[in-house]
């Protein structure tokens, strides 16, 4: 049997997966001291249990990588047999590779601190880059949330429509996006000059008249987005939608996206994130029967009842 423990209580995703996969949801706490150590406890008896930890390493990055570590301890210690770390938002992802001599390597930093704790199986959605999973030592689902934002998007499209890739990364995630809604792409090459702030450099494709349809893997200062969205707008195109697999969405990033008039605006449940205020643009499309199926690929056939792996 497994017990399922979400790392925020504001994160509803957590609370559809325990609904979708028939699991009962864990007591434990996940609190703070004053001075911001992390204090948690799990209260259940989990010998010879699988624990299944929901949780985004999202904004407060440092917080709640440390926290979700330190569930994963406790569950350990709590006597359980394996522990599934569902992170639909791997923080970090975008330290994925050696920047210079001197330089960290933050996301196998991340990879190490969580197999340390304990964690056995990592369920993610989209990772920044396809070599992350590269740096763990434990088995890796990854899930991509592209054909979901698709189909989203399938009937509502605008005569003439065109699919962007915000930067060379991008590519591959946008050809499939493509593909799968049968429209032409086009592909934006940028430079960063420091930690969030790209340069566009060029774009590749024909967008004059068109509907652009920008597709990343997340938004977080908005600064990629309006970069790209004024270089279509020169280029010709005639409106701009935004798909997007995680919102993490920064302080001024609302309203820079705001500013550009969206069609739409959609992204998932990947993170806590909704709007300051009514916004008719934006979405989210919920990653529960996606997320489900793939924890039920990490575990044994049995372990849990509400689900069969390609259910």
């Amino acid at each position: 049997m497994a017990c399922l423990y979400g790392l925020e209580p504001q994160f509803l995703l957590a609370g559809a997966l325990a609904d979708r996969l028939g699991l009962p949801v864990g007591s434990a706490t996940i609190g703070a001291f004053e001075d911001g150590e992390r204090n948690v406890r799990i209260h259940d008896r989990l010998a010879g249990r699988t624990a299944i930890l929901v949780g985004s390493t999202g904004p407060p990055v440092d917080a709640s990588l440390v926290a979700l570590a330190l569930l994963a301890d406790a569950a350990r210690r709590a006597g359980a047999r394996d522990i599934v770390a569902v992170v639909p938002y791997f923080g970090y992802a975008r330290g994925e590779r050696l920047a210079g001599p001197g330089a960290a390597v933050p996301c196998r930093v991340a990879a190490d601190i969580l197999a340390g704790a304990g964690v056995r199986h990592l369920v993610t959605v989209d990772l920044h880059s396809p070599a992350i999973a590269g740096f763990f030592t434990i088995q890796v689902e990854e899930v991509s949330a592209v054909p979901l934002l698709a189909d989203r998007f399938r009937g509502d499209l605008a005569e003439r429509t065109v699919a962007v890739a915000p930067d060379a990364g991008a590519i591959k995630r946008v050809s499939v996006f493509a593909e799968r809604l049968g429209i032409p792409m086009a592909i934006a090459t940028k430079q960063r000059t420091g930690p969030d702030t790209p340069r566009l450099i060029q774009l590749w494709g024909d967008v004059a008249g068109m509907e652009a349809l920008i597709l990343d893997d997340m938004v977080t200062t908005g600064n990629t987005i309006l970069q790209v969205a004024q270089a279509l707008s020169e280029r010709g195109a005639r409106g701009l939608s935004v798909a997007a697999t995680h919102a993490v969405m920064t302080p001024g990033a609302e309203a820079r996206l705001r500013a550009l008039g969206l069609r739409r605006f959609v992204t998932t449940d990947t993170l806590p994130y909704n709007p300051a205020t009514d916004w008719p643009a934006w979405e989210a499309v919920s990653l529960a029967p996606l997320l489900a199926r793939a924890i039920a690929r990490c575990l044994p056939v049995g372990v849990f009842s509400g689900l069969a792996p390609e259910e």
